[in-house]
Order: structure tokens, then C-alpha cells, then sequence
């Protein structure tokens, strides 16, 4: 009988030794859904799937569906701080979990705030090279591939038009077929005209007039032209109505006074210490597909967006 306790015993702590997932507690790699409340240490509720806690926070939004979040824990889907502390909780069990800001959207940085003056210059004339080269794939992203040497082409979204000059296996040629006199709408906002062309140069000018509204590209809001002397045209940016502005880079919140815009780009909860109550609803482990609701499609605990390249 001695010489069977030995194998059994080494049997028994290879199988234990086998098992790394705790059975009904959540473990890395499972999908979860939980209900969570994100307060600050003031007590202020910034998000929430629960939605009587959003209308009594004053944050009940009807076009966002209130339900459990579901998400990958481990996969990098949320924040870090809340993928580990979500870890070793029970089907409804509630916690609270208190992230530091490096454990959740990092420090604030004075270095991503960027102050521009209000009142501002810009040039209302532009000079520029008639022939320009584009490697073919780009230019065929632009223009679509139907295209021959000495054909006429239509910039996109605009009423100027193109030459082309030749093509080759690395580049096509081409030149824009603008004249002295030409007039042009630009972005459906005002008129450009030349005023000056010939085979290697051509200027435009931008034909503002003092009191337009207009949107420059590139920024959020409108400004407007203020006084025009020579070159220069001076505008002054009008108030802007969305204080959080999404761009390629990230959100960004704006903020403007009588002299200055100030952008920041840190997340709204940079330098935060958040705490959150959480629910877990279900554990699913990795045997479903994901929904429309996972990796924090509508949370604010989601991992912020990659960020501007300033930063």
C-alpha cells in the first residue's frame, strides 16, 4: 500500500498544480459585466452604468443605453488600475477600488496646455509651385487610377482643376491649370482669386471682407474678420459652443477669455485619484464573442485614445 501513496500524491499535486483559474471569482482572461459608479474623492459622480445614479448626478445622457460594461480583464480594454482591482471578485460582489492617476489617465502635464491669442493675423494671400509630384498611390487615393497624360482632373470637394504632366513608376507629374483672374469658392465659405500666375508660380487671394464668420481649417470654432490692411486679414475667434472638442489625436478641451484660447490636451481626469463601485454581474470567461457595450464602448473607464503627437 506504501508504494501506491507516492504516485497518487504526485499525481494529486501535478492535476492541482495544473489549475492557475479560481473557479467562481474573476480571473485574467475572462469577460466580465459589471456595474460601476466613478466618483472623485469629493464625492463627484463623473460616470456611471446605473441610470437613476446618472440622472440624480445630473449626467443622464438618453441616447447612451445605461447596462452592465462588458470587457476582456487583462486585455488592456480599460484603464489598469480598474482591470486589477476588478481581479478575485465574486458574482455580485460589490468593491470599491481607488485607482491613482498613474494607475488610471497619469499625471496632469502643463507641457500637453498650449495658449494662443484670441486676435490673431493671418496672411490672405498664398504663393505656391504650379507642378508638384505625388508618388502613384497617393495621387490614385486622390484621383482614382482613370487618368492619362494631358488629362484634366477635378480636385476633390473643390472647383480647381489639375493637369497631368506625366507619369512614371515612381511619380505622376502634375500642374494645376489655374489662370490670372480665376475665381474659386474655397470650403463654401469664401471666394479665392488669382492674382498672379505664370509657368512656375501662381498666388491666391483669399477674398474675405470685414465682418465674415468664418471657420478656418483646422480649428473648432468660427472667428471673424475684423479689419483687413495689405496682406494680412486680422480675426478674432468666436466663442465656442462644445468646450471638449474630438480630434484625430484626442479629445481636447478648449476654453477661451477676452485674450486667449487655451487648449488642453491632458484627459479631464488627469492627475485624478477615482474611485469606483463596482458590481460584477456575470462572469462569462473567454467563451463568447464581444459586444457593441465591451471594451468600454461607452464608459469613460474605457484606455484613453492614443495621444497627440505634442505630447
Amino acid at each position: 500500500m506504501k508504494r501506491l501513496i507516492l504516485p497518487a500524491l504526485l499525481l494529486l499535486i501535478a492535476i492541482s498544480g495544473c489549475v492557475t483559474e479560481k473557479p467562481g471569482i474573476v480571473n485574467e482572461g475572462d469577460i466580465v459585466k459589471v456595474d460601476y459608479v466613478g466618483r472623485l474623492e469629493d464625492g463627484t459622480v463623473f460616470d456611471t452604468s446605473l441610470e437613476d445614479v446618472a440622472m440624480e448626478a445630473g449626467l443622464y445622457d438618453p441616447a447612451r443605453r445605461y447596462e452592465p460594461l462588458q470587457f476582456k480583464v487583462g486585455a488592456g480594454q480599460m484603464i489598469p488600475g480598474f482591470d486589477r482591482g476588478i481581479l478575485g471578485v465574486k458574482v455580485n460582489e460589490t468593491k470599491n477600488i481607488t485607482i491613482p492617476p498613474e494607475e488610471a489617465y497619469g499625471e496632469y502635464d502643463p507641457a500637453k496646455v498650449n495658449v494662443i491669442p484670441r486676435v490673431f493675423e493671418i496672411p490672405i494671400e498664398e504663393t505656391f509651385n504650379r507642378t508638384h509630384e505625388m508618388p502613384p498611390h497617393s495621387f490614385n487615393m486622390t484621383f482614382g487610377t482613370e487618368y492619362a497624360v494631358g488629362e484634366q482632373l477635378q480636385v476633390p470637394e473643390s472647383e480647381m482643376y489639375i493637369i497631368v504632366d506625366n507619369i512614371t513608376g515612381t511619380a505622376v507629374t502634375f500642374s494645376y491649370d489655374l489662370h490670372e483672374g480665376d475665381t474659386f469658392p474655397f470650403s463654401d465659405q469664401w471666394n479665392k482669386t488669382v492674382i498672379a500666375a505664370n509657368e512656375t508660380m501662381i498666388t491666391l487671394r483669399h477674398d474675405f471682407a470685414v465682418g465674415d464668420n468664418i471657420i478656418l481649417p483646422l480649428n473648432p470654432w468660427s472667428s471673424t474678420v475684423t479689419a483687413i490692411s495689405g496682406k494680412n486679414a486680422t480675426l478674432r475667434a468666436e466663442e465656442i459652443l462644445e468646450p471638449e472638442i474630438r480630434t484625430p489625436f484626442g479629445t481636447m478641451s478648449v476654453s477661451m477669455n477676452e485674450t486667449n484660447i487655451t487648449i488642453d490636451s491632458n484627459h479631464h481626469l488627469a492627475g485624478k485619484t477615482l474611485i469606483f463601485t463596482v458590481t460584477l454581474r456575470e462572469i462569462i470567461r473567454d467563451t463568447e464573442p464581444k459586444t457593441e457595450n465591451e471594451a468600454g464602448v461607452e464608459s469613460i473607464i474605457g484606455k484613453p485614445p492614443h495621444p497627440p503627437k505634442t505630447e
